[in-house]
């Protein structure tokens, strides 16, 4: 059972007796109605095809309110890597995208093609991203299609991520970073091997960025909890831009990016000292870029202050209407999610002593700038 705003929202796949091996039913109980124009993308982008619906009305004794029950036939043509994982992950998936939690797109249907959880998803949206910030040609619908037509290196990059930053994987001492260093190596040479084996050009340069931008990350908040102890519905990554591969010139010394399905964000930084403001992009195409070319100014602008320059900039994904009061307040709104996306990040100062985030694997030295 999940409360979405004020409806009430269950949800349950499951497989009829009799009928097609490649069939299921999926069931949403709702206390308000629902139309079939809202559900389907979620459903479509999950990789099923919607065959029939069977609306049912509750009529709930004792209550002046109605109960819905909204029964969907899905066929799936592949098959899936194991039913009973499956009906779960594509469960969460699709309430993570209904609630708003995550994005609904391409890169939903890896969830039943390669078994991968929403917030593996949620990763590898992320890192695409990005990528289409730092001016790749790709677009992001192709970039989805390269993943899901090379599930076994998808998947490998989701090891690679997990054994460089899940925080459980490994014991936080000495010989766990060790361990787990050993365990990137790894995977890094058999994504290189399986790499050699892809046909297309194309696939080949997407596929390498990918791999490129996690053996770049430094940080993630990707494993942290809110407080409610589920994870956050924004992902951070702290990159060594000098290792991030096809980076515009000139590469900052450090950058942030913030992932959201409400807001997108960017920090560049360009010394361990480092001073810059943050700004409200219009430039959600490339907004990136714009705050590259404002770092520029504000490095000159501090030469005589600071050694040099930093800037950081965010994008709205779902404004409402400009120039309303709902339009300010989502602003706001973003603003937060953005900084709380570089703070948890960044290593905190507690008397003399410097605090690193919780449930975050380090890659690179104490940084409290933030």
């Amino acid at each position: 059972v999940r409360l979405v705003g004020s409806e009430m929202c269950i949800r349950d796949r499951y497989q009829p007796v009799g009928c097609a091996g490649d069939e299921r039913r999926f069931k949403l109980y709702r206390l308000a109605p629902l139309s079939l124009t809202e559900v389907l993308p979620y459903l479509s982008n999950l990789g099923v095809e919607v065959v029939d619906e069977r609306p049912y009305v509750l009529e709930m004794t004792g209550h002046d309110q109605r109960g819905y029950v909204y029964d969907f036939g899905l066929r799936y043509g592949g098959a899936v890597p194991d039913p009973a994982i499956s009906r779960d992950l594509f469960c969460e998936a699709f309430t993570a995208a209904w609630a708003g939690r995550a994005e609904s797109d391409g890169f939903d249907r890896l969830v039943l093609l390669a078994g991968l959880g929403w917030r593996a998803v949620v990763v590898m949206r992320a890192y695409a991203k990005y990528l289409r910030q730092t001016g790749t040609t790709f677009s992001q619908d192709y970039i989805e299609r390269c993943l899901r037509v090379n599930v076994p290196i998808t998947v490998t990059l989701v090891e690679l991520f997990r054994a460089r930053f899940d925080p459980d994987a490994y014991p936080e001492d000495a010989a766990g970073h060790a361990a787990r260093l050993a365990a990137g190596d790894r995977l890094t040479a058999k994504l290189t091997a399986l790499l050699d084996g892809v046909a297309s050009l194309d696939h080949d340069r997407i596929l390498r960025a990918m791999l490129g931008l996690i053996r770049a990350t430094l940080r993630t908040n990707a494993y942290q909890h809110d407080a409610t102890g589920g994870f956050k519905d924004y992902v951070s990554f702290k990159f060594d831009p000098s290792a991030v591969p096809d980076l515009p010139a000139p590469r900052p010394a450090f950058e942030i990016f913030v992932y959201s399905p409400k807001v997108e964000g960017v920090h560049l930084r360009f010394g361990k000292v480092a001073r810059g403001g943050l700004r409200w992009s219009d430039r959600p195409e490339d907004f990136r870029t714009e705050i590259l070319g404002l770092v520029k100014a504000q490095t000159v602008k501090n030469a005589v202050i600071v050694p040099t320059g930093a800037k950081g900039g965010f994008v709205l994904k779902r404004p409402p209407a400009p120039g309303t009061d709902e339009y300010r307040a989502e602003g706001v709104a973003c603003y937060r999610e953005f900084i709380c996306g570089l703070l948890d990040l960044s290593d905190n100062i507690v008397g003399d002593a410097i605090v690193p985030p919780p449930q975050t694997v380090r890659h690179d030295s104490d940084d409290p700038y933030l």
